[in-house]
Parts: structure tokens; C-alpha cells; sequence
């Protein structure tokens, strides 16, 4: 089970556990509130679109894009 958690680097809120439920503690923290210091796996953060998920999967979302490429000739 995944838990709110103090970062000891940016003081603000993160996650501790085991992973599969971090999206669930991610939807309880207020706006502005959470710590970029560590990675939101099953989430998708600011500048990417709404949290996704639920609490019990994998963490993967399942809607990857392709990456866009540009060659310079």
C-alpha cells in the first residue's frame, strides 16, 4: 500500500510503498503540493494531462504516443 510521505529535499508531499497505489495518494494531495523530486509512477503531471488511474494496476496508462523526430539535413 503507497502513503503520503515529507521530502527531505523540497519539503513538500510525495509517496512511500510499494508503488501500485500512488496515483490514489497523488488525488489526495492539494494543487502545488507535490514533490517533483521523485518520479509519479501511473501519473501524469503537471504538463501532461490529468492523473490517470486508480490505485490497484501496474501504473502504466496503456496510451503511449509515438515520439514526434526531427532530422536536420
Amino acid at each position: 500500500m503507497c502513503y503520503e510521505v515529507k521530502c527531505s529535499s523540497c519539503g513538500k508531499t510525495s509517496w512511500g510503498g510499494c508503488g501500485r497505489h500512488v496515483p490514489s495518494v497523488y488525488n489526495r494531495i492539494p494543487e502545488g503540493q507535490h514533490c517533483q523530486c521523485k518520479n509519479w509512477p501511473g501519473v501524469k503531471t503537471a504538463g501532461e494531462g490529468a492523473v490517470t488511474g486508480g490505485g490497484d494496476g501496474d501504473g502504466s496508462s496503456g496510451d503511449s504516443k509515438p515520439a514526434s523526430y526531427c532530422t536536420i539535413l
